[in-house]
């Protein structure tokens, strides 16, 4: 009798063959992304810098630009979708494809909180939405001013300001920015009533305590340096835990017996969350090399900025902080969202 060879049942034989192509799916669906992570960049990475062009957080966003195109071989398209405080480019960002071609610069007021402080349904949140890449540099704010202001010294300037609470002005780049909050740290540490008067942006600010129509501002040193230079400002304070090198006869706020008050503007690189690891490290290995180039930290210098150069675990650190100080801040001045 001839013997009969065994067939598969047809099921069987569609279930391994499920199994191996699914085998397959697997392993093809790995392969794009490994091999995305060993090219990349390929291709043009487009910074957003959701501020005006020409203001301090562009001048910072291209100067990271160029370095960061020189490493990577790759254009770097940097765009200016300004609105909102910051807010408009956030989302742009946000809603990107987390693919390492859509960075953004992010601010003290974008990325710890300011804007979920001071603004209602703000459509994105810094932890659930971003992966942060790095900080780069931060500017410690000065307290200024106007030069006709009898205060010559911190301790005068408050005995001034209590002396006729209310009577006294402050002025910053609008509501909700890092220069009022600055004003309201002060503020708060110091026991002052002072008028906030916002404006839209630093330079009007900043140009309304020169005019004596505003007696105060509390504003970073890219913004306030030539003013003071010139005499069209008077620096009384330094909200940094160290002198300032260009400042170097202005005491620092711990000097005067108030250490919390410490305040600046700050900025980061981030990418939408779902970032792959892989990319984030060649962009975070690609950033270290920026913020640790001489070049690139004289040129930060030059503009009275000194580079953040802090590991990842250091940076989650330094935001989480900032956003409870403001936090902070906000709860005690009573501050309303707009």
């Amino acid at each position: 009798m001839k013997s009969m060879a065994r067939s598969s049942h047809p099921l069987q034989s569609l279930g391994r063959l499920s199994f191996r192509a699914a085998l397959l799916s697997i392993a093809l669906l790995m392969l794009p992304r490994a091999a995305l992570a060993d090219e990349y960049p390929s291709r043009p990475i487009h910074l957003l810098v959701p501020f005006v062009a020409g203001g301090p957080a562009d001048i910072i966003g291209r100067l990271y630009a160029t370095y960061l195109g020189q490493l990577s071989g790759q254009s770097i398209v940097v765009e200016n979708p300004a609105g909102a405080s910051g807010v408009i480019g956030m989302e742009k960002a946000m809603r990107a494809k987390p693919d390492g071609y859509t960075l953004v610069l992010g601010s003290t007021t974008t990325m710890a909180g300011l804007n979920q402080i001071f603004m209602k349904n703000v459509p994105y949140d810094y932890d659930r939405d971003f992966t942060s890449i790095g900080l780069i540099a931060n500017a410690p704010h000065v307290l200024a001013v106007r030069s006709s202001l009898p205060a010559k010294s911190f301790s005068e300037f408050v005995a001034l300001v209590k002396s006729a609470p209310g009577k006294y002005t402050f002025s910053s780049a609008g509501p909700g920015t890092i220069v009022q909050m600055g004003g309201e740290i002060v503020k708060h540490y110091a026991g002052l009533d002072i008028l906030h008067v916002p404006f839209k942006g630093g330079a009007p600010a900043t140009m309304a305590v020169i005019a004596g129509t505003v007696d105060m501002t509390i504003n970073d040193l890219t913004t306030l340096d030539t003013y003071i230079r010139k005499g069209d400002l008077r620096a009384l304070a330094v909200a940094n835990p160290t002198r300032l090198e260009r400042l170097p006869d202005v005491p620092t706020f711990a000097e005067l017996g108030l250490p919390k008050i410490v305040s600046s503007t700050w900025w980061g690189i981030a990418a939408p969350k779902a970032l792959a690891p892989e990319i984030g490290a060649k962009l975070r290995a690609m950033h270290d090399k920026i913020i640790r180039d001489r070049e690139f930290v004289a040129r930060l210098k030059s503009m009275s900025v000194e580079p953040l150069d802090l590991s990842p675990e250091q940076t989650s650190v330094f935001i989480q902080s900032e956003a409870e100080k403001w936090r902070l801040v906000a709860a005690s001045a009573h501050l309303p969202a707009q």
